[in-house]
């Protein structure tokens, strides 16, 4: 049996913004089956919440990203 370990940490632009993460757990029956959803799901990526120039930006842009490892159990 193998799990997947997906832990998700959102990390805010602004100065006085806060962390975010939670961590979930998904059994696979195979090794193969579970890299190969972990290399589908792990990303780091920026988030901008408007395109500028649209309205004023009330939300700062944040990061987030997923850590995704597979584990024999």
């Amino acid at each position: 049996m193998w799990t997947l370990v997906l832990i998700t940490l959102l990390v805010s632009g602004s100065s006085n913004g806060g962390v975010a993460t939670t961590t979930s757990f998904i059994d696979f029956q195979e090794e193969a089956k579970c890299r190969s959803a972990a290399d589908a799901i792990a990303s780091t990526q920026q988030l901008s919440p408007t395109p500028s120039g649209v309205h004023p930006n009330i939300s700062p842009s944040a990061f987030y990203r997923v850590v995704a490892q597979c584990l024999a159990r």
